[in-house]
């Protein structure tokens, strides 16, 4: 009996054994301190463990003890310096979206740096006229045509500004050393119905104009906006109200200095003035197609001078084709008229523009009044499918934003080709000595936007002259042509 009670003892004994070092293994996690000891103890008692193995067991419980209270303090300290942090700088600002700029945590406030660099080759052949000594005077040349950085934002939402300046001279790029301001001005648009702008800025004038270097369809723009300030109101200081009354039109009135900031005795401040509107979205709300209609409209004085006859050819090879032996006298009146239209619809677009620059009260052998006349019409394929983005508020064309960026992945970028034709007729005026009246320019374009920021440009220029013009002592041409190359970049 007494050996049966022995063994039943025995079984026991390894039975509690087995379950207190379950327990002990366990305790760190799942029990406190004090319960693992009381365990510990009542098996060192029992004769179970040995002292060793109770010194032992006790001494990693204490250590887990420490290490589990070490580690809830330093997460409670860390919860804390995060909602520390963030109470601090609740009112702080972010960086924008495209990691170029900052703004205010409530968006009120901002600034974003800006930029862009277009690098041109141009390779020009030129068309002899009969007779005439073969020297080719043109110049082929490797160019920064544009380098300008500046930066824009808002001030208290209703407030904005922009101030960009341009590294080197538009005509002689980097290898001129001028760095002058190309654009300042401030904004109030509390109401976009009727903004106010001060400062230097684009004139509202022209389609082809007020859309961006960045984003013209073709490497230079038409005949009109070769002589800037002249034909085409320009980047000029003034005053301006302009706005968006209602989706798809657009309206802007200034009051400018004029070109080079007029000082003449007779000279006066030009008012320039436009409206548009793409009719699809004001009259019928459809997004999916652009019929954008468009008056242009300035009038002022100017002394006397016969600045109306420079004009430089679309690739600009030669400046000073036209020339009328008629001056314009002082305080003749400069007057510019512009009817401009354009049809967009999926990856198509149509696009083009009618100039008439007129001047009266003319001295010389046609007194009287005088006009330059100019058009260009356009057509556009975005061959990857791309629609053509247009602003209905400004009634300006954007940036073709690629389907698929072009990548070693296979994205192709976006791709477009285009046609332009351009006329420049000034046969009101009497053509001076080895000048012409009359000039014609056919562009070829093919465009890759590589992505959102970057674009390449490779375009095929003629312009014929109505009559040979003389380009240097015993060199006289009748055509021009080039090949033109452009890489950009801009954010």
């Amino acid at each position: 009996m007494i050996k049966s009670d022995n063994k039943i003892f025995t079984a026991k004994s390894v039975a509690l054994a087995a379950a207190a070092l379950c327990a002990s293994l366990s305790a760190p996690v799942f029990a406190s301190t004090d319960d693992v000891k009381a365990m510990m103890d009542l098996l060192l008692k029992k004769g179970v463990i040995s002292q060793a193995d109770y010194d032992q067991q006790m001494k990693a419980t204490q250590e887990a003890a420490e290490n589990r209270e070490f580690k809830e303090k330093r997460i409670d300290k860390d919860v804390a310096k995060a909602n520390e942090f963030l109470l601090k700088n609740k009112d702080a600002g972010q960086v924008m979206k495209n990691g170029i700029g900052l703004q205010s945590a409530d968006g009120a406030n901002s600034i974003q740096l800006m930029g862009r660099l277009h690098m041109d080759y141009r390779g020009y052949d030129a068309g002899f006229a009969s007779g005439t000594t073969k020297t080719d005077p043109l110049t082929d040349v490797l160019d920064v045509r544009r380098a300008r950085l500046g930066v824009r934002g808002q001030l208290d939402k209703d407030f904005k500004y922009e101030i960009q300046g341009t590294y080197g001279m538009a005509d002689n790029g980097m290898s001129d050393s001028v760095t002058a301001i190309d654009i300042a001005f401030a904004d109030y648009a509390a109401n976009p119905a009727a903004i106010l702008r001060v400062g230097k800025f684009k004139m509202p004038f022209s389609l082809e104009q007020l859309t961006s270097s960045n984003n013209i369809d073709f490497m230079e723009r038409s005949f009109a906006s070769q002589n800037e300030g002249e034909y085409i109101p320009a980047k000029e200081t003034g005053v301006m109200v302009f706005g968006s009354p209602m989706p798809g039109t657009y309206y802007g009135l200034a009051y400018s200095r004029g070109r080079a900031n007029k000082s003449a005795i007779y000279d006066s401040p030009d008012l320039v003035g436009r409206v548009s509107a793409n009719l699809a979205k004001a009259a019928m709300g459809r997004d999916d197609i652009v019929t954008h209609l468009g008056l242009g409209y300035s009038v002022g004085r100017v002394k006397s001078a016969t600045s109306y006859a420079s004009a430089r050819d679309e690739s600009r090879a030669y400046s000073g084709f036209f020339n009328g032996t008629e001056a314009t006298s002082a305080g003749s009146t400069r007057t510019r008229q512009a009817i401009e239209y354009a049809i967009a619809y999926g990856p198509y677009k149509a696009q083009g523009e009618f100039f008439e620059i007129s001047y009266t009260d003319m001295t010389g052998t046609n007194a009287g009044t005088n006009a330059v006349k100019m058009n260009y019409n356009e057509l556009l394929w975005n061959i990857t499918g791309e629609s053509h983005n247009y602003s209905n508020s400004g009634g300006t064309f954007g940036w073709i934003k690629p389907n698929t960026k072009f990548s070693s992945n296979g994205g192709l970028g976006a791709w477009q080709v285009g046609v332009r034709l351009s006329d420049f007729d000034g046969s009101d005026f009497t053509a001076a000595s080895g000048k012409t009246t009359k000039a014609t320019s056919m562009t070829y374009g093919l465009n890759w936007f590589v992505n959102d920021n970057v674009r390449v440009m490779l375009n095929f220029v003629e312009t014929k002259y109505d009559s040979s013009v003389l380009v240097a002592t015993g060199t006289s041409l009748d055509k021009i042509r080039a090949i033109m190359l452009r890489s950009q970049i801009w954010f």
